[in-house]
């Protein structure tokens, strides 16, 4: 299984580099043909090539394109999900989340390390076992792609070649890499596309249950739901899965919250050495939140120097530096700084940190449990007089 993640993995990569060749080929031919005249009327002004056409101009177009792209890519999602049956859960760039609440629309905090944003949606009920998901998962493709058609139309529709007519063929090969690297099913540094995504639950029933449970669990949670109060049949882990994929690996968290919230540490720490028999084979950001609680349980257990320390590693304390808007990282530090490093002011500092974020958090059942986690370990501080 190992070796066949690792070819998998290896030609993600290879498709990748290809793809990418064949984009720089495309604009090679784009620089030879279409940009030929716009060249050659203004290679001679040296102040209008200096300014206009070096390397870093043409990348920072390229680059603020591809964040165009990234947002209509998103909005695809919500749209095209929107035409399925799905609600509106949560649409974020960046740290910038905008959630439904109350009736108004609002502007929250969170983040994922290593995501540029994400648009998640409260799936519609199943029928007969079926739900519609190829449409939602591939609606930022079609978003990019209407999008792309429509930059292509325009620049040929612009007859005289200027900057305008630029901009748009360059935030066109944007949009085509967004495209090709969401659409064609592929893995880009472990992490599935997609597309990738979409053939992976039309072949595997189980996988589409994974996925459905997951936005499930996340539209209740931001509605208030805590974990504590969800169904514990509908959460618990099927035997014969394969939770090596992160969409299965995924569901490890869910029932692992689970018993947190209910502070059943025994329990969470039961899920969790389940969990480790695939932590390995999974993606780099399951990997370090799967350290994280591991860290936290340790810490709150038997504390064990050693283990803490071999624990938190670099990457884990890199990526816990750069989870500044995830809730749970708040706590993790608290409990490391306050009961393993014995620092009372560093671990209110966090504390303080958590309650502050939970009042911009977008997931609100989440934001309650972890309050209720900081109250448990200012407690355990008092009670050993650190």
């Amino acid at each position: 299984m190992k070796k066949s993640s690792k070819k998998n993995e290896y030609l993600g990569y290879g498709l990748f580099v290809l793809i990418c060749g064949g984009i720089g080929a495309l604009f090679g031919f784009l620089s030879d043909s279409i940009l030929k005249d716009f060249f050659e009327a203004y290679v001679d002004n040296d102040k209008i090539y200096r300014e206009m056409f070096n390397i870093y101009f043409i990348l920072l177009i390229i680059v603020l394109g591809y964040l165009v792209h990234i947002i209509i890519h998103e909005a695809g999602h919500l749209v095209f999900g929107l035409l399925t049956g799905y609600k509106f859960v949560s649409f974020r760039i960046g740290s910038f989340t905008l959630i439904r609440e109350d009736g108004m629309f609002k502007w929250k905090r969170f983040n994922i390390p290593g995501t540029a944003g994400q648009c998640l949606m409260m799936p519609p009920e199943k029928k007969d076992g079926k739900f519609p998901f190829v449409i939602y998962n591939l609606g930022g493709v079609f978003m990019n792609s209407i999008f792309v058609a429509i930059g292509i139309i325009i620049a040929m529709a612009i007859k005289e070649l200027n900057l305008i007519n630029l901009i748009f063929i360059l935030t066109n090969i944007a949009g085509i890499i967004v495209v090709v690297t969401n659409g064609i099913p592929m893995k880009i540094g472990g992490v599935a596309n997609d597309g990738h995504n979409v053939i992976s639950m039309i072949k595997d029933r189980h996988a589409r249950d994974s996925f459905h449970l997951q936005l499930k669990v996340n539209g209740l949670l931001t509605e208030g739901m805590r974990m504590k109060d969800m169904a514990y049949e509908e959460l618990k882990l099927p035997e014969g899965l394969d939770y090596r994929r992160p969409i299965n690996f995924s569901r490890i968290f869910l029932v692992y919250n689970y018993h947190l919230d209910k502070m059943d540490f025994e329990k969470a720490r039961e899920v969790l050495e389940f969990g480790s028999k695939y932590v390995d084979d999974t993606i780099l950001v399951y990997k370090m939140e799967f350290a994280a609680e591991k860290l936290f349980l340790e810490i709150i257990g038997e504390c064990d120097e050693r283990k803490i320390d071999t624990i938190y590693s670099k990457n884990l304390k890199k990526y816990i530096k750069a989870s500044k808007f995830m809730i749970s990282k708040k706590r993790v530090m608290m409990a490391y700084e306050g009961l393993y490093k014995e620092k009372r002011e560093s671990a209110l500092v966090y504390l303080q940190e958590l309650k502050k974020l939970s009042k911009m958090y977008p997931i609100k059942g989440e934001a309650k449990m972890e309050i209720m986690l900081a109250n448990f370990i200012e407690k355990e501080l008092e009670a050993k007089n650190i």
